[in-house]
């Protein structure tokens, strides 16, 4: 009996540190355009969690990717956070809104020589990465500069050891983000600057927003994450979910040129076959077909399984409570036992 009190005591005070024991949680969310609800989405997700301190989250509508001075944009806000956090740190940078491919960045090498596909064509002849670079691109009436996926790999790379990144991204060609001879480095090891970048598209694939044909939009992965989000789930068991969320739900949609609705799934199954794709793939349009409406997002990692950190853990009160629950039923059983 004593040995049973010792386990459950050892239990609740585990069950009680946990939301103590993690890291320093960073939110860092950008929207621009027909796209700033996804800040307050994705922060709504994440608020319930003591992990995600309103203090040390900042979101920005509209706000300027890159300066040539360096100042005010998010680029320089990323250095800032570079500049700032320290290890053992998580910081979860999310960015809503437009992207490219296609541009080339005079301030690095190309990506590589192999050549593009069409864009959100389901089955390229080629794998990534692609020539040229991806890019994000300014909000309405801001400046003319876009930010080069090299420039997030710049700044990224300036964060101490162990500072553990995570990328969210619904962008469309996000995925190009990741791979390519000057991107964002998901070779390290976690103990040095970890990755987990959960991207919208992939590098040749548009990421879709959802909503009224004059927006404002919500991005398909925004929802997808946001729906999901649950206590104790890490950050790979969030993508799994969330994947599996946009395999099975859908929505009625009219598109500009289509006066009658139809129904979409958010993406494709993981095992789908893209042969199956409708010979009717625009090539100059979006690429969708009738079951789909964009290609699958897609994830990148350099986190082992002792720095996949949770998501979110239960607040202190309700943690207690279930601490009080399980050591009333300990006693229970313990005076069944005797009696």
């Amino acid at each position: 009996m004593v040995k049973g009190r010792v386990l459950l005591i050892c239990f609740a005070a585990c069950l009680l540190a946990a939301p103590l024991a993690q890291a320093d949680y960073y939110f860092y969310g950008v929207a621009s355009d027909d796209f700033t609800p996804d800040n307050d989405t994705l922060w709504a997700a994440l608020e319930p969690y003591p992990e995600w301190d309103a203090s040390r989250s900042t979101l920005y509508d509209n706000r300027n990717v890159w300066a040539p001075d360096g100042q005010d944009s998010v680029y320089s806000d990323l250095q800032g956070y570079a500049n700032t956090l320290v290890s053992g740190d998580v910081f979860l940078f999310s960015y809503s809104g437009h992207g490219g491919w296609g541009a080339v960045d005079f301030g690095t090498v190309d990506e590589g020589t192999t050549p593009r596909p069409t864009a959100n064509d389901p089955s390229p002849s080629s794998n990534p990465p692609y020539q040229y670079d991806e890019w994000l691109a300014p909000p309405p009436g801001g400046n003319d500069y876009v930010m080069f996926d090299d420039d997030i790999t710049d700044a990224f790379a300036n964060f101490d050891d162990c500072v553990e990144v995570v990328v969210l991204s619904g962008a469309c060609h996000s995925g190009g983000w990741v791979g390519g001879s000057h991107d964002i480095d998901n070779s390290v090891p976690a103990s040095n600057n970890g990755l987990y970048a959960i991207l919208g598209a992939p590098e040749q694939g548009y990421g879709i927003g959802v909503g009224p044909v004059s927006g404002p939009y919500e991005i398909l992965l925004t929802t997808a994450l946001s729906n999901t989000l649950d206590a104790y789930m890490t950050m790979s068991d969030w993508y799994d979910d969330a994947m599996g969320y946009g395999e099975t739900n859908g929505y009625w949609f009219e598109m500009d040129w289509d006066s009658s609705p139809q129904w979409y799934k958010y993406w494709p199954t993981a095992d789908w076959d893209p042969t199956t794709y409708e010979d009717t793939y625009w090539t100059d349009h979006w690429g969708w077909e009738e079951t789909y409406l964009q290609l699958r997002p897609e994830d990148w990692s350099s986190l082992d399984t002792a720095h996949d950190h949770w998501m979110g853990t239960p607040e202190p009160a309700t943690t207690t409570l279930l601490t009080l629950g399980l050591l009333a039923l300990g006693a229970r059983l313990r005076r069944q036992k005797a009696d």
